[in-house]
């Protein structure tokens, strides 16, 4: 699948890809995935449909999808939903929606996205997303996690080998094991464990940033080899990862949004 040989920018809790796309597998993803129109005709299908991108495009949450056509280039958002918890529940219930926003707010994001001008980073994803969705203008884009989740989060984060134990997790916090995976799963959306796999997968994207081997990325992402890491990959976004190790070009964004 030669044709995805585009840019691929990975910062915490999103990462964006921009550059020629090729047919995908019907597949679903923990991340809200969202297409932007800027660079012409990009068909996107659904179980229920098959739609050409013409305005902002928000696919929620594990909504099984493909990308059903080839396109010389495309523009592509993916955003942990813990991040936006609040838009990404209304996602859960639509599947798919298409943004209702201004035609010079379009022209913003455009010109946001315009990686020949400036480095797409955390604080621009930031504003990308308020943009997107601007009817709750007056609050904070980004949900506010409870204390005891969000410092779980950091430090699977900062986990270098992603060896993480529950136990490590809950350590201190006064919750048991139960209660844990209980609020985690209503903070962040989904159970611990799934959510740790998407974790694993953005690990071994940001590893194949510096490194083309893929038993490397596999072994520093936590997968058991490379035959793991790339039959989670696929069934996670519908291409292999050597499919992008072979072609793109990756930038790393140390800056949380």
């Amino acid at each position: 699948m030669s044709d995805w040989a585009g840019n691929i920018t990975v910062g915490i809790g999103w990462v964006y890809y921009e550059g020629p796309v090729g047919h995908t597998d019907f597949h679903h993803h923990y991340a809200v995935q969202i297409c932007f129109p800027f660079c012409g005709p990009l068909n996107i299908e659904t179980q229920e449909k098959r739609r050409t991108v013409e305005h902002i495009l928000m696919i929620g949450s594990n909504v099984s999808h493909r990308l059903s056509s080839p396109s010389p280039r495309a523009q592509l958002l993916y955003v942990d939903p813990y991040l936006i918890k609040n838009y990404a529940a209304r996602l859960d219930l639509n599947g798919v929606e298409d943004g209702n926003i201004s035609a010079s707010e379009m022209q913003n994001i455009s010109a946001m996205l315009d990686t020949e001008t400036r480095q797409l980073d955390g604080s621009l994803v930031k504003v990308i997303i308020g943009c997107i969705w601007h009817e709750d203008a007056g609050s904070d884009v980004f949900t506010q996690i409870e204390p005891r989740i969000a410092h779980a989060l950091a430090t699977i984060e900062k986990s270098t080998d992603m060896s993480i134990r529950l136990g490590d997790l809950i350590k201190g916090s006064g919750l048991s094991a139960s209660r844990f995976r209980h609020l985690f799963k209503a903070q962040v959306g989904m159970p611990f464990k799934s959510y740790l796999l998407w974790i694993k997968l953005q690990r071994a994207i940001q590893i194949l940033a510096t490194s083309p081997s893929l038993t490397h990325a596999a072994h520093g992402a936590g997968f058991a080899d490379s035959a793991h890491l790339s039959r989670t990959f696929r069934r996670t976004f519908g291409l292999a990862p050597d499919d992008l190790n072979r072609n793109s070009h990756f930038t790393t964004r140390n800056l949380t949004p």
